[in-house]
């Protein structure tokens, strides 16, 4: 049964691997980032890691708004790409301190 943290990850992780393909520039890699973004989503939400999940969705938009910023709109995908990997570290940081133990 999918569940609304795996419907999450699916969402955010599949558009963050378009995003990364779109950069690129090939269909291929849109596809195939895609596809492995939302299996790896919906792996990570069966876990429950909502609090990464938006701070990967956080990421993705401040890296793209900070691309724009400086750059231009030719630098928004990059920028939302890899904000989205940084939101991702800063994301696991938040699940280890907010996790109960």
């Amino acid at each position: 049964m999918l569940s609304t943290d795996m419907g999450l990850g699916m969402v955010i992780f599949g558009v963050t691997g378009a995003l990364i393909g779109f950069y690129l520039g090939h269909w291929a890699v849109v596809i195939a980032g895609t596809v492995v973004g939302s299996v790896l989503g919906a792996f990570i939400g069966k876990l429950g890691a909502r609090h990464f999940f938006l701070s990967v969705l956080v990421g993705t938009i401040v890296g793209g708004l900070l691309g724009w910023f400086a750059g231009g709109a030719e630098v928004v995908r990059l920028g939302a790409g890899t904000g989205s990997a940084i939101g991702g570290f800063v994301g696991i940081n938040i699940e280890l301190f907010v996790r109960p133990r």
